[in-house]
């Protein structure tokens, strides 16, 4: 090979190694916890390619001398019949275009013109950017492709910015959504069937009922039913009732700390908004729970409240949403610096406002506090 294809090559392998040790270093640090959940493939897969990434790199490295081959040279000093069949792996078909001129004045003089065409089978003159750039556009190509991921690996921070949350919809809360309800609800597993019987047990609306007398099948009206049952009206969202639930129930479900105090995360206490047994039963108990803040922005003329979040994953931290509930102080509330960590600790409450049952808690206690291990909620 030549100095320059060396180069080139070496230069290959080294960004197979970079790209894989970026990814073989966020699994092996745990920042991909921040990133991904911990379910599915997400995870394998990030170890699985960075491991692909390194054995191509060493692949290519202990194969350097075989690719020589692609660059063994011509001697091109003719005879007028010859074939190449050799190292390239492609022969030349010369074509020679002969145009004698002879003078048969004292003698013979000669005078030949070859035109030499070349056909190179199989051999394609197209390269990469890398070999087609001059010294400069190659530096600036291995800058495209090695820079953002050097950035990315050592700049980026594993947590959103407090306006990029606050983009997100902080203080845009839907607490009537039951998107994910079944997953934090406090009833246990059986919740979601529960809801599916207090939903069919509803009365039938009256131009449904009246369907069903004229001998509609069972079916599409039970169907109907339950979409209309569970469709909030507009306006102001409603809290429905799910069949009992009891004090028992709650402590079945929620751990208590040391101090007595129900152990909840905050997308818990979000989606209590929607149930109005669990909140008769929840309201005025004593609970606790960890979470970041931020400055609240909502019905809070007095300064007494602060906003607590948690961010939320579906798939990957780039569908996180906040989920977050106003706490209540009777004073004015601390100040906090910006997405602090913090351990609250204070009597679950409800409020009307904006139209729907807002949650909060009335703080008695908080205090900063280190982040858990998974900052996410997946």
């Amino acid at each position: 090979m030549t100095s320059s294809k060396n180069s080139i090559h070496f230069i290959s392998v080294a960004l197979l190694f970079l790209w894989g040790s970026v990814l073989l270093y966020f699994y092996a640090s745990g920042r991909i916890v921040n990133y991904l959940p911990p379910d599915g493939i997400f995870r394998p897969m990030v170890l699985f390619s960075g491991i692909g990434l390194i054995v191509l790199g060493l692949f290519n490295l202990a194969t350097t001398q075989y690719t020589g081959a692609e660059s063994c040279g011509h001697d091109h000093s003719h005879d007028h019949d010859h074939t190449h069949d050799g190292c390239c792996g492609h022969d030349h078909d010369h074509g020679h275009d002969h145009s004698h001129s002879h003078s048969h004045d004292q003698g013979h003089e000669h005078s030949h013109d070859h035109g030499h065409a070349h056909a190179h089978a199989g051999h394609d003159h197209a390269h990469g950017i890398l070999e087609d750039s001059g010294f400069v556009g190659r530096w600036v190509a291995i800058l495209i492709i090695a820079a953002p991921v050097t950035w990315a690996a050592v700049r980026t921070p594993d947590q959103y910015s407090a306006n990029a949350i606050i983009n997100k919809g902080l203080y845009n809360q839907n607490y009537a959504s039951t998107a994910r309800a079944d997953q934090f609800s406090l009833r246990g597993d059986d919740a979601g069937a529960k809801k599916t019987a207090a939903i069919e047990s509803q009365p039938l609306p009256p131009a449904i009922a009246a369907g069903q007398a004229k001998g509609l099948p069972d079916d599409p009206v039970k169907k109907a039913a339950t979409e209309v049952a569970a469709t909030p009206a507009s306006g102001a969202a409603e809290t429905k009732s799910y069949g009992g639930f009891t004090l028992a129930d709650l402590e079945a479900q929620v751990p208590r700390s040391k101090d007595g105090n129900f152990i909840l995360e905050v997308p818990e206490i979000y989606y209590t908004a929607g149930d109005k047994e669990v909140q008769g039963v929840l309201a005025g108990q004593s609970i606790e729970t960890i979470a970041q803040v931020l400055p609240e922005k909502v019905n809070n003329e007095d300064g007494k409240r602060l906003r607590i979040f948690r961010m939320l994953v579906q798939c990957c931290a780039a569908d996180a949403r906040p989920y977050s509930i106003p706490a209540q102080f009777a004073e004015k509330a601390p100040e906090f610096k910006e997405m602090t960590w913090v351990k609250v600790v204070g009597k679950m409450g409800y409020k009307q406002e904006g139209g729907q049952t807002v949650p909060m808690i009335e703080v008695k206690k908080i205090e900063e506090t280190t982040a858990p291990d998974n900052a996410m909620i997946y």
